[in-house]
């Protein structure tokens, strides 16, 4: 159990959401990573179906904004700016998104 890094996880923040109870907080935080299908997100991208990673990107950016996991959430909302409507994203956004994802992971492993 280490300390949050608040450049990723406002734990304050996560733990308010859930009426201040960390016990539930960390079993959120425990289903970040099967909770965004960026399998699925890699697949939709490399196909140009955007329309499918747009819902992906929504369901990440919701799933981010519980949780409090800021710089993913900040990075899925450019996203899913671009996506909305299937529009064509900016590869360093796609780019960036995958790299948040990745640390946010990496961020909440350290937290649990």
């Amino acid at each position: 159990m280490g300390g949050a890094d608040t450049v990723y996880i406002d734990a304050a923040g996560g733990t308010a959401r859930v009426g201040g109870n960390e016990s539930l907080y960390r079993r959120l935080l425990e289903k970040f990573e099967s909770s965004v299908d960026m399998d699925g997100f890699d697949a939709a991208i490399s196909s140009k179906n955007y329309e499918e990673a747009g819902k992906i990107v929504h369901t990440a950016k919701g799933v981010a904004g519980n949780l409090s996991l800021i710089a993913f959430f900040d990075a899925s909302v450019v996203l899913m700016e671009q996506l909305r409507g299937g529009g064509v994203p900016n590869d360093g956004d796609v780019d960036l998104f995958r790299r948040l994802y990745a640390e946010t992971k990496q961020a909440v492993n350290d937290y649990l």
